[in-house]
């Protein structure tokens, strides 16, 4: 991808702010900006990096990527300020005392209130601050706000219909191609035992990673996870190198098994370009675009169901949470509709518990600081869920634990989809389900101690009867939701006896939380 062309009315930058999740120099500010007359700001936050038990990994990673970003524009001539600070404002102060009266260029931050905070230090210090449109996305605040105008709700599925109508992407003429909008059906499958999948490419830290994990490990001690086996991509070109890796080896099958979890595999066919995308090192457009034209030749073999789930992920799913967290903060982080008040359990932290899939889970993102999408969704977030764990408290652990969390994803993700707290402003469902559900998608249950086949035995999976434990105590809502009132009328005619047996074993298991023996 070529740098956009400057426009016009555009002068080039004199101090540019450059953000731990703006690294590019493709679009924004820095596309514009020269060698010699620019200068650049870049600002490490150990406030940031100190308030949540962030993975160590995730430290790493960021810290790496800003260094090796920083050397990168060094390298061609610019004059990068690079600050160690308590956090922004005082870095903007620090800056500023340099630079009296400087007007610094910034993308507009997608995380709530950093924007403010960055404007109020310059205004302060006597400078200025002048936000500029964040070029790091697909689609514009003005496309999104256009398409809701007048919506009772918001939903996913139509407004990705609208923006993949609009770029003409995979579309014969005005119909979707395969004459579908959704494959998502087709992307349930679970691979046969012994299947092989493609080794994923890593990439060996070099001298300035490795003191910067050194760094993290001394500095914070105390944090989640581990910097072993540290392999993440942090330079434009690696992101580059992970980007064609997915595209050759595993795009063109990742449709059919995205939703599948295996036990002993981390990836899969996933992509792990949410890493990159989250940075700026990689743009999402770019990213469509490669995969577009990969999928183009029949000589690839990318399923449509590949490219067309892939495609959704990227220009309908991250965009769209996105725009829902611009327009709902800051009270979507606070929201908690059902009233979920039950502390995270320590095994969130710790993996010591007996539930197979969730010891898997936890250790997996201990280890490498990711898990995919129906992990995070249908196992970790399905528990707190259904277990009544209060939303805010699962939002902050994924805000702390996952390499790709920032709080634009996390916490449209997590408050709204995982844990229906803001009570379905653009989800039409809560995403609940029994072990039946894990059982038929991953072979996790196979290695389980709970037996997932029981509802209210001593032995049953805990998931079963706090399922119907869920449904129970919110059946008055569920009755009123049209995708969860059959499952509602369902329970409310079930023998007494039955109910009151597996209600029974919801509060044995909630006891057994409570006291760190589940």
């Amino acid at each position: 991808m070529g740098r956009l062309a400057p426009r016009a009315d555009v002068v080039t930058p004199d101090q540019v702010l450059v953000l731990g999740d703006q690294l590019t120099d493709q679009v924004g500010p820095l596309s514009r900006a020269e060698p010699g007359r620019t200068t650049v700001l870049m600002i490490e936050s150990r406030a940031i990096a100190g308030e949540r038990s962030h993975h160590k990994k995730k430290l790493a990673l960021v810290l790496s990527a800003m260094r090796h970003f920083a050397a990168s524009l060094r390298s061609r001539g610019f004059d990068v300020v690079y600050l160690q600070s308590s956090d922004f404002a005082s870095g903007v102060v620090e800056f500023l005392s340099r630079h009296p009266g400087a007007s610094i260029d910034l993308m507009s931050p997608t995380d709530w209130g950093v924007c403010q905070e960055i404007v109020d230090a310059a205004d302060r210090a006597g400078g200025a601050i002048k936000v500029v449109p964040n070029e790091l996305w697909l689609t514009s605040d003005e496309e999104f706000d256009l398409w809701a105008a007048g919506r009772k709700s918001l939903r996913l599925e139509y407004f990705y219909r609208a923006v993949r109508a609009s770029r003409g992407w995979l579309m014969d003429e005005d119909r979707p191609a395969g004459g579908s909008w959704n494959y998502d059906a087709e992307n349930r499958k679970v691979p046969d035992v012994g299947h092989r999948f493609p080794p994923v490419v890593r990439f060996e830290p070099d001298d300035v990673t490795r003191a910067v994990v050194q760094e993290v490990d001394e500095a914070w001690p105390g944090h989640f996870g581990e910097t072993t086996d540290f392999d993440w991509p942090v330079t434009r070109a690696q992101a580059l190198e992970a980007l064609d890796d997915f595209l050759l080896h595993r795009l063109p099958v990742f449709g059919p098994f995205e939703d599948a979890m295996v036990d002993g595999e981390d990836v899969l066919y996933h992509s792990l370009l949410s890493v990159p995308l989250n940075l700026g090192l990689l743009h999402p457009l770019e990213v469509c675009q490669r995969a577009l034209e990969r999928s183009a030749d029949p000589a690839n073999g990318i399923e449509l169901a590949s490219i067309e789930g892939f495609i959704r992920q990227i220009l309908g799913w991250r965009e769209f949470v996105r725009h829902v967290y611009r327009t709902s903060m800051p009270g979507l982080r606070e929201a908690n509709g059902l009233q979920a008040e039950r502390p995270l359990p320590d095994f969130y932290w710790s993996g010591e518990t007996q539930m197979h899939c969730l010891r898997r889970c936890v250790d997996q993102v201990s280890r490498s600081g990711h898990a995919h999408h129906i992990q995070r969704l249908m196992v970790l977030g399905n528990f707190s869920l259904v277990a009544g764990i209060d939303p805010r408290e699962l939002n902050d652990w994924f805000l702390a634990t996952f390499v790709d969390a920032l709080d634009w994803v996390v916490t449209p993700n997590v408050m709204g989809m995982s844990q229906f707290a803001d009570l379905g402003s653009f989800t039409s469902k809560p995403y609940a389900a029994s072990g039946r559900y894990i059982d038929r998608m991953s072979d996790y249950c196979a290695s389980c101690v709970y037996d997932v086949k029981s509802v209210d035995s001593e032995a049953s999976c805990p998931f079963n009867s706090l399922y119907w434990s869920f449904i129970d105590r919110h059946q008055d809502r569920w009755a009123a939701n049209h995708r969860m009132a059959m499952i509602t009328r369902g329970w409310a005619k079930r023998d007494p006896d039955v109910k009151e047996s597996i209600l029974a074993r919801a509060d044995e298991v909630l006891a057994r939380l409570s006291n760190d023996e589940l």
